[in-house]
């Protein structure tokens, strides 16, 4: 079975996009980061709702190893989190 991921549930973020790069605050923590691209879009497909890591990696034409890691990432950010 897939595992699932969805936004942080205490995750309150804003936003910007620029030439290939996301600008995230996390009101929460206060912190912001500047993400990759990939790591921009997976956050902008879980603000829609749950989905599978096959899911997402088919959504965005990417490899499941790299949309595993990079949402790993996200999640040692407090940005995302399995469920």
């Amino acid at each position: 079975m897939q595992q699932l991921w969805r936004l942080d549930a205490t995750a309150d973020l804003a936003w910007r996009h620029w030439d290939g790069e996301f600008v995230v605050h996390h009101a929460l923590s206060n912190d912001t980061h500047r993400l990759s691209d990939l790591a921009g879009e997976l956050l902008l497909l879980l603000t829609r709702g749950t989905r599978s890591i096959a899911a997402l990696a088919a959504e965005l034409d990417a490899d499941e190893p790299l949309v595993d890691d990079t949402l790993a990432a996200l999640a040692g950010l407090g940005l995302v989190e399995r469920c």
